[in-house]
């Protein structure tokens, strides 16, 4: 589980730690409809993750076949929807709600390159998120963090230690 520490501040939980980052730099949006955009964006995100999870966790009792199904139909039909929703923000300035970054470009950011990692043919079909990823990885204190030491590695480990997509 994530811990984000800062001072005597213990928190626990991704979406926690999102939420309070975002609080704490003025990154949940500057009116209502854009913040609804966060949340439902990032609600989305959480629902890919815990099908992903689902289907190739370490716990998961799907076989082969049911993964593979998942990763031909599901998972492209699940993308496509999130690709219909960012292209659905009004503000047309490359963000997924309002007209600079949120709290959702950051877990939109973080789910589309894991999904871009462990199923590239997937993600290249969709260029609006293809360029996304480039949009938020081109900004420099991003791209610093992307390039340092201090990002972490990180495998996808399915049932019985497989590492998917292979």
């Amino acid at each position: 589980m994530p811990v984000y520490r800062e001072g005597d501040l213990e928190i626990p939980e991704t979406f926690a730690i999102l939420n309070y980052l975002g609080r704490k730099h003025n990154l949940l949006g500057t009116d209502e409809p854009t913040r609804i955009r966060c949340d439902v964006a990032i609600e989305a995100f959480r629902d890919l993750g815990q099908r992903m999870a689902t289907v190739f966790g370490a716990l998961t009792t799907m076989s082969e076949e049911a993964r593979t199904a998942f990763i031909e139909t599901d998972l492209p039909e699940q993308v496509a929807m999130l690709e219909a929703f960012y292209q659905s923000n009004p503000d047309k300035a490359g963000y997924w709600a309002g007209s600079s970054l949120t709290i959702a470009d950051i877990a939109a950011f973080h789910a589309i390159e894991g999904v871009k990692n462990r199923f590239p043919k997937i993600i290249e079909k969709f260029e609006h998120l293809t360029a996304f990823l480039d949009f938020i990885a081109a900004r420099p204190k991003i791209k610093a963090y992307l390039a340092s030491e201090r990002r972490p590695a990180a495998l996808f480990y399915g049932p019985k230690g497989k590492i998917y997509p292979r």
